[in-house]
């Protein structure tokens, strides 16, 4: 939005989340088709801004009219880190996107393999909030993922990672024990390595 003021700045450093909800889909007694929704979150970390405008220290929340009339019209704005050096997560993403799978539950070389492989139904933004930074980067189906059952397997299926966009490292991390602690290390931590 023109005229406004940015206050937090990216750090690269994403946390995704990812659940498995097991859709209906035609089948007999497990044998059939099979229908899994992959729901995707993907939260950011931000540094706090403090925000300059002609050398003088602004707060975005009670800029005059004149200093929003100002940087309307293409005044310099200076952002640098807080301060406090405070930190905050923010969702940047959550979405969904369904696979299929059209013939399952059979362990069989007779049926062709077109009928067994997992296809991506299209719709990948329905009902999306945002737009998801990396598409291409995903928990589900990879050999390192872990998706845990909370509530003693009760739960939905969970797996989540800590995703560096800076050096396109993705480091794996348990949903129920071991994310809480690392968001919250992450908030307090000067360095986000």
């Amino acid at each position: 939005m023109a005229g406004s003021i940015e206050n937090y700045a990216w750090t690269g450093v994403f946390i995704i989340v990812e659940r498995l909800y097991s859709r209906d889909a035609p089948n007999w007694h497990g044998v059939g088709a099979s229908m899994m929704q992959i729901h995707k979150m993907v939260y950011q970390l931000y540094h706090k801004q403090d925000v300059y405008l002609e050398g003088a220290k602004i707060e975005p929340d009670s800029a005059t009219v004149w200093q929003r009339l100002k940087i309307l019209f293409g005044a310099d704005l200076v952002q640098k880190n807080a301060a406090d050096s405070s930190t905050c997560f923010s969702l940047d993403y959550a979405g969904s996107r369904f696979v299929t799978t059209p013939f399952s539950g059979v362990n069989s070389k007779k049926i062709p393999e077109f009928l067994t492989r997992e296809y991506t139904l299209p719709g990948r933004n329905v009902l999306a909030f945002g737009s998801d930074p990396f598409p291409h980067v995903g928990l589900y189906g990879r050999a390192d993922a872990r998706f845990v059952m909370a509530e003693g397997g009760k739960g939905d299926p969970t797996a989540a990672a800590k995703y560096d966009a800076k050096s396109k490292q993705l480091v794996m991390v348990d949903p129920g024990k071991e994310l809480p602690q690392l968001m919250q290390r992450l908030k307090t931590r000067r360095e986000m390595q």
